[in-house]
């Protein structure tokens, strides 16, 4: 219902030699504190200058740190029009990339973190989200987005998230937002709403619930494990969360990525937080949602040449696991 796309499930796929294994462990353990890590406590001659700290109990360290991506995709220093190319239209790659460095420690990876640590990654995100919406009115889109895992794009293991602001919506948010826009006009409803409704009755995929959010694995799950956490409120933007939900989004990503640590043996995956648009702010049928996606199959002809995702497992018996049944 939210992505308007077929998924084929195929449960005898999960026996083919390597498919569905838990991922290999990073060999030893980390240190508290890696001296060639950039992001480590005492190496701040290796990263940019800071935008953005959230202090921590102790007054001598912080909890979380932006800086500005050494390695930006998306760069304020351009102009955002664009031109046409013959048949093609080009535009520049105006924005701003950003890195959440989400603990002092090296070897704290959210499963571990305590609670209180959890919140304040989130309110960095949200509090970050805001500001760039804020302070650059050429900015009409935000993702914020994690990556753990070699499979799934990440270079440095200290725990860290990224943080892009586009010039353009990009075509993944511009598809949900129409989805959801289309959905909208013909039911009179939140596609999120409704879909949280009948999870929540139904259960049979459901892994996690406290007061402010819902989490389960999706009916047309596109991936193993794939997990959706859906606050209970309406709401489109992500920037909007106040502080007793930041708490329980902490609670509820926390029970997820433990999950999936505990089940999968610490697998390779990407979360995002699809929220609206610059131009979707206050539309009606807009309601953002957090999205983890492990990274355990690897699409292949029949994916590319369809568009439609092969998934191995199935949403209720993911759901089973993951709640620990």
């Amino acid at each position: 219902m939210l992505t308007n796309r077929w998924v084929v499930y195929a449960p005898g796929r999960a026996r083919r030699p390597s498919e569905m294994e838990p991922a290999e462990p990073v060999a030893g353990e980390l240190p508290e504190k890696d001296a060639r890590c950039p992001f480590c406590i005492g190496n701040e001659s290796m990263i940019p200058p800071i935008l953005f700290e959230l202090p921590a109990d102790d007054s001598h360290r912080w909890q979380t740190r932006v800086v500005p991506n050494k390695y930006p995709a998306f760069c304020p220093d351009v102009d955002v029009a664009g031109k046409n190319v013959g048949p093609y239209r080009t535009t520049t790659n105006y924005g701003r990339h950003e890195v959440v460095i989400e603990t002092p420690f090296h070897n704290r990876d959210v499963p571990l973190m305590a609670p209180a640590e959890v919140e304040s990654v989130i309110e960095t995100y949200a509090r970050r989200t805001s500001d760039l919406f804020r302070i650059d009115e050429a900015i009409e889109a935000v993702v914020v987005f994690r990556n753990h895992g070699r499979l799934a794009g990440t270079s440095l293991l200290h725990p860290h998230s990224q943080i892009v602001a586009t010039g353009l919506v990009p075509e993944s948010v511009a598809h949900h937002e129409a989805v959801a826009a289309e959905y909208y006009r013909e039911n009179g409803r939140c596609v999120l709403c409704e879909m949280l409704e009948y999870e929540r009755a139904d259960g049979a995929r459901t892994v996690y619930e406290n007061d402010s959010f819902l989490s389960w694995v999706p009916f047309a799950a596109e991936v193993p494990c794939e997990v959706w956490i859906v606050p209970k409120q309406h709401c489109a933007t992500f920037s909007s969360i106040v502080p007793q939900e930041r708490k329980h989004l902490a609670a509820a990503l926390k029970h997820a990525l433990q999950r999936l640590h505990d089940v999968l043996g610490d697998p390779d995956y990407n979360y995002v937080i699809r929220s609206a648009s610059r131009q979707g702010t206050i539309a009606p049928h807009l309601h953002w949602l957090l999205q983890i996606r492990p990274r355990q199959t690897t699409p292949a002809g029949f994916e590319i040449g369809s568009g439609m995702q092969i998934n191995p497992a199935l949403p209720e018996e993911d759901a089973e696991r993951l709640r620990g049944q």
